[in-house]
């Protein structure tokens, strides 16, 4: 298999994560793999080599069976991944990661879902969503998410090196106003004005759509930049709560890591929500706007015992449905669905 996409590292988005779990689960399952991205960094890891557009222009080292393409809103690398599935004969998979909404080239990844002989949707709505875009119907296939934890969490370190002694609520995700970052910043001043002691933690890129919004005052925010996964993986066992106003998404990765944690989160209400987030069971969704989100935030930060229960659910939900052994499984049954086999199908 030849995994493509148009970044490639741990502690970025939520594609790149896929990506590589994918990618490393197969290979430990006896594929051969490999991955060809935009660049290669020391971060990949060490058993699934990382090919770079020249190594694909040369001549790759093996023909695969399966090109499967990660990540529709970064198309830089869909053409390389058409003419590499078309001059080997090989299934191409497409896992589109983004609504079509956020796809910044709509004809390119089109033609991409239509040629696909296989298109993994995390979601029914995205499933109507892809084949209303172009997507054969009969080629879609559902298939699940699991968390990307690095070590062990060490959330009493986390505090103690921030100084973060009161309750703390996480945001973790790419800066952009469909993320619903702005929004969550513009709900840190109400919630200080009713819990003062609140810290607001901030983690995730940078936005490449425009410039980052100003702190609010008032109070605390604790700034992450893009962390490592370690520090990642501390942050979210350390804040109490995490927060992802979203308006445009699939199924984000974060929610996933939280429930791993033991964590509620507060979700924005965007399509097809309801497959993602149990509403008061296992996190809150509230429209995108700054006082609903505070409103989520000071009910959830205020009552330990509703967020205990609601991260215990979430868990349970990881421990039973969310994994990436499971999600191995349901990528080979793609494959197979779409005919792939032979050079490089090892099981």
């Amino acid at each position: 298999m030849l995994v493509v996409l148009d970044g490639y590292a741990p502690g970025l988005a939520g594609a790149e994560h896929m990506a590589w779990q994918t990618a490393s689960h197969l290979a430990e399952r006896g594929h051969r793999v490999a991955v060809l991205a935009a660049s290669s960094r020391p971060e990949a890891p060490g058993r699934v080599p990382v090919l770079t557009p020249a190594h694909a222009r040369a001549g790759l080292p093996w023909a695969p069976d399966v090109v499967h393409l990660f990540d529709l809103a970064r198309p830089g690398l869909v053409p390389l991944a058409l003419e590499v599935a078309r001059s080997c004969g090989a299934v191409l998979a497409v896992t589109p990661a983004t609504t079509p909404e956020l796809w910044p080239d709509r004809e390119l990844a089109t033609a991409a879902c239509r040629e696909a002989g296989v298109v993994f949707a995390l979601t029914g709505h995205e499933t109507r969503e892809l084949t209303a875009a172009g997507a054969v119907r009969q080629r879609v296939q559902r298939i699940g998410q699991g968390p990307q934890l690095t070590g062990r969490p060490d959330p009493g370190g986390f505090r103690a090196d921030r100084d973060i002694t009161g309750p703390a609520a996480l945001f973790l995700g790419r800066r952009a106003p469909f993320k619903g970052y702005r929004a969550f910043l513009e709900a840190a001043p109400l919630v200080w004005a009713r819990e003062p002691s609140a810290v607001m933690v901030l983690a995730g890129p940078s936005w490449e759509g425009g410039a980052e919004a100003p702190l609010p005052r008032g109070g605390r925010f604790c700034d992450l930049g893009v962390p490592d996964g370690q520090t990642k993986h501390n942050a979210i066992a350390a804040c109490d709560v995490l927060c992802l106003p979203t308006t445009a998404d699939v199924f984000p990765l974060v929610f996933v890591e939280a429930w791993a944690c033991g964590r509620p989160v507060v979700s924005g209400r965007f399509p097809g929500v309801e497959e993602v987030v149990r509403d008061e069971v296992d996190g809150l969704v509230v429209p995108s706007r700054p006082d609903a989100i505070a409103a989520a935030l000071l009910r959830l930060l205020g009552d330990p015992d509703l967020r205990a229960r609601m991260g215990r659910a979430g868990r349970r939900r990881v421990e039973a449905e969310l994994g990436w052994d499971r999600v191995a499984e349901q990528v080979e049954r793609g494959y197979r669905s779409a005919g792939a086999g032979g050079r490089t199908w090892t099981r």
